[in-house]
């Protein structure tokens, strides 16, 4: 008889642990989808220019938004939120996402990590650039941030690059800002980690400005020293490079990262 009790104790457990699991399941897949249906929403409000008027002009138009010029197609989206600093885009895939930027506030600097564009509580956030970062006056790297959602959604579809074919396939994005549109080429994917501060091995994540060529030519050759594809594409000191960097789980801390440089 008290056998009996303790396998329906234990039956029970596990019925309320499923139902637990099955209704965080439910949760999180209604959230996700509240997202991206958010993120809709903020893509209507790009307005791209036609082809006429883009082929009689080199330079985007550009208009005056709170003391600052902003390419014309973001002004609805920069005029609801000022952090909004860009918009990428993956072509066939899932990462098609407007970019944060929040620089010089240090308790900021992950803001948008939880936070969706109307700064809302979102378990999926938004992509965001390091705070240490420029993107006026860019920096020799601006890195993305951006979470890698068991939906397949935000950044998830970056560890793509680790098949030869998907690469052949997106070898470019684009990460359009609100100062001037740009065209990027992969150089390199790999896995990496966040390693202790006193850790002398590469830092890919650390990496804004070189101080010298020296330091530039380094940097390039760790990442495609750990890269797992061979792009063969070369970099030249002074070339802009943008990192896409999101979370992985092979080793604790884990993370994965694509790196390329602008090519228009």
């Amino acid at each position: 008889m008290k056998k009996k009790t303790v396998i329906n104790i234990i039956m029970v457990l596990c019925l309320l642990i499923a139902l637990g699991c099955g209704g965080y399941l439910l949760y999180y897949y209604y959230n996700a989808s509240k997202s991206e249906s958010a993120v809709e929403s903020l893509k209507q409000m790009v307005v791209e220019e036609d082809e006429e008027t883009d082929n009689q002009q080199e330079l985007p138009e550009m208009v005056m938004v709170g003391g600052v010029m902003v390419q014309k197609k973001f002004e609805g989206l920069y005029k609801r939120n000022r952090d909004f600093i860009g918009w990428l885009t993956i072509d066939d895939t899932d990462v098609d996402y407007p970019v944060m930027y929040t620089p010089g506030e240090a308790e900021k600097g992950e803001y948008y990590i939880h936070k969706d564009f109307e700064e809302e509580y979102s378990a999926a956030g938004l992509p965001f650039i390091d705070a240490n970062c420029q993107v006026d006056n860019p920096t020799d790297n601006l890195i993305i941030y951006g979470h890698n959602m068991r939906s397949g959604k935000m950044f998830h579809d970056i560890l793509k690059y680790t098949d030869w074919d998907f690469y052949c396939e997106h070898k470019t994005f684009s990460f359009d800002t609100i100062y001037a549109d740009g065209t990027y080429e992969v150089v390199a994917a790999f896995y990496g980690q966040i390693l202790e501060e006193t850790s002398t091995e590469f830092k890919y994540y650390e990496f804004v400005n070189a101080g010298s060529e020296e330091e530039f030519r380094d940097y390039v050759d760790n990442i495609k020293r750990m890269s797992v594809i061979d792009t063969g594409v070369e970099v030249e000191y002074g070339d802009k490079l943008v990192t896409l960097s999101t979370c992985a789980y092979h080793v604790e801390d884990g993370r994965f990262a694509v790196i390329a440089k602008k090519i228009d």
